[in-house]
């Protein structure tokens, strides 16, 4: 099975990528929003990878972050949620995925094409218990301007790990600018 891919991005679709490898191989990969946000054609990239083998086809998932392959691969093992719609989860700023979970907040996760109303029941009680919520900050709890930040960096195509990580360490009576700021700054 394939889990981790390096090279270069020959063609780049919201829906699809494909890597060349140093080998000389072309690899085809659904892309995760923070996978595709890294992507500029003919530049090196590197992925987390999750093979999905069926009878009629193979296909290959990427990601950014080991954290998000991780989370996708729980959302698959729910009755009801396939590959497609997962990757589509998994593109979703994780603060408020996990605060959708959390609130059991069927309206927003029914807003994700692919997912009716008792699929998002069945996914809010299947990842309750298989995601450990407790450790996931909520960034817009944290400060709402965090959330705004957020978007921002993501809307520039900074992964979302990184702004997490870096953000969690900003002040928390910063505004969103402030914030932005606090990470560009911080990246040198």
């Amino acid at each position: 099975m394939i889990g981790y891919i390096n090279g270069t991005v020959k063609r780049i679709s919201e829906k699809e990528i494909l890597v060349l490898t140093s080998g000389g191989v072309g690899y085809s990969v659904y892309p995760a929003g923070s996978l595709l946000a890294k992507c500029k054609k003919d530049l090196e990239i590197s992925a987390e990878i999750l093979t999905i083998v069926r009878e009629t086809e193979i296909s290959l998932y990427g990601f950014g972050h080991l954290e998000e392959k991780e989370l996708f691969t729980k959302l698959i093992s729910v009755s009801g949620i396939g590959p497609k719609t997962a990757i589509r989860m998994v593109s979703i700023p994780p603060s408020q995925f996990m605060t959708a979970i959390r609130n059991g907040d069927i309206n927003f996760l029914t807003r994700i094409p692919g997912l009716g109303k008792k699929t998002a029941e069945r996914l809010i009680i299947e990842l309750r218990g298989k995601v450990d919520l407790s450790k996931q900050k909520d960034l817009a709890e944290k400060n709402p301007a965090m959330s705004e930040a957020f978007q921002a960096l993501e809307n520039l195509g900074y992964d979302r790990h990184t702004i997490g990580k870096r953000l969690e360490e900003a002040e928390e009576s910063s505004s969103a600018e402030e914030l932005v700021k606090f990470f560009l700054q911080s990246r040198h």
